[in-house]
């Protein structure tokens, strides 16, 4: 290390590539928002496919590729043996392992992100090797890492109150906002081609905290009421897709749920542009960035009182009940209904994403890593 330079080794063997939501949106943008030019000099380690899915990224730092497949039992073996191994070949000053968990044997000084401790809150919501490996992990990283990220203070709060760490240990970096116009002219229908009705747009996969059912439900009282709105979800294969489908059907919206799977940031774009209004009903969520993202675009949110929601939406948005469905169905209803009622809840998710575009994550971690290293 020279006095100009710190090395980091980013761990990113966690990373399947469109399968794990708002953790791979977190840790690209938060790594793209580091000058390539300063005097934090970054390894990625990635599983097979990261440079191809994220190029800009594989331009700017060298990436180096796991020799094994994504499987989490073979991961952390490689992050046990491998990525030690090259972490210490490479005079690494520090490593930053963005998946929640430090393995047991490695390069220190150590960064962790963990983005919640929704394992340990509600363990129920895992599968039991997940759940038990977790338990062990989470407050054993907290300890073992000399610095933790997280992404809100609600995180932080959690990260105190649960696993009794010092607050000084615990630095809030969210994601980027980037508030600059981001037009998109990508016409409704090449994004779904099959919409005809005015809907409200759920970017997300169909893990069971993110509450799904609570909108159908809502959608059902719509229906019954004569409002005629769809609801339009993205993401990649859930768990609870067929489950989530044959609800619709016995709730008698089947014709008003569109599954529309992974899709192009272009896609989404226009999604959000063209949407009566962005419905979050998430239970716990650590961050939110769809919120974010939506009011960025000047789509009008209702999200879950829940979790971090609150303190990321503010005053930007309309917060409701999370398990309410009578309280969602009239909300979305409003909205339907009034164009006013739009523009108001549009501009102010704006002027929110101005309040939250004013911290510079990228500047906060730059000078982080420049501290832990000293």
């Amino acid at each position: 290390m020279t006095a100009q330079t710190i090395s980091v080794g980013v761990n990113l063997l966690w990373l399947r590539s469109g399968r794990v939501g708002g953790t791979e949106d977190y840790a690209v943008r938060l790594l793209s928002a580091i000058p390539p030019d300063g005097s934090v000099r970054l390894t990625l380690f990635a599983p097979r496919g990261f440079a191809e899915a994220h190029p800009s990224l594989a331009e700017r730092w060298e990436v180096v590729t796991s020799p094994v497949g994504k499987r989490r039992p073979l991961r952390v073996l490689v992050e046990n043996t491998w990525l030690a191994a090259q972490c210490r070949r490479r005079g690494l000053d520090l490593v930053h392992h963005f998946g929640g968990t430090v393995p047991l044997v490695g390069v220190r000084p150590a960064v962790v992100t963990i983005h919640d401790l929704q394992p340990l809150d509600h363990p129920r919501r895992f599968g039991l090797v997940k759940r038990l490996y977790l338990r062990v992990m989470l407050p054993w990283s907290a300890r073992r890492a000399e610095v933790i990220v997280t992404v809100s203070e609600f995180c932080r709060n959690r990260l105190v109150e649960r696993l009794k760490v010092d607050p000084q240990r615990v630095a809030v970096v969210p994601a980027p906002v980037d508030v600059s116009s981001n037009e998109s002219d990508m016409p409704l229908a090449a994004a779904a081609p099959d919409l005809a009705s005015p809907f409200v747009l759920y970017p997300a996969v169909t893990y069971s905290h993110k509450n799904h059912e609570v909108l159908l439900r809502a959608l059902a009282r719509l229906a019954d009421d004569g409002v005629d709105v769809a609801l339009v979800i993205s993401g990649g294969p859930g768990p609870l897709d067929i489950k989530l489908d044959h609800l619709a059907e016995r709730l008698g919206v089947g014709g008003r749920w569109h599954r529309l799977g992974r899709i192009p940031r272009a896609v989404l774009d226009g999604l959000y542009r063209q949407a009566v209004a962005m419905v979050f009903p998430s239970k716990y969520e650590g961050y939110g960035l769809p919120a974010v993202e939506a009011m960025v675009r000047g789509c009008p949110v209702v999200a879950a009182n829940a979790g971090a929601l609150p303190d990321v939406v503010g005053s930007g948005g309309r917060l409701v009940e999370p398990d309410d469905d009578a309280q969602w169905a009239d909300a979305i209803g409003k909205l339907v209904g009034d164009a006013d009622a739009r523009r108001e809840l549009s501009e102010a998710g704006a002027s929110r994403a101005r309040e939250l575009a004013e911290f510079d994550p990228g500047a906060g971690l730059y000078s982080l890593y420049t501290k832990v290293a000293e």
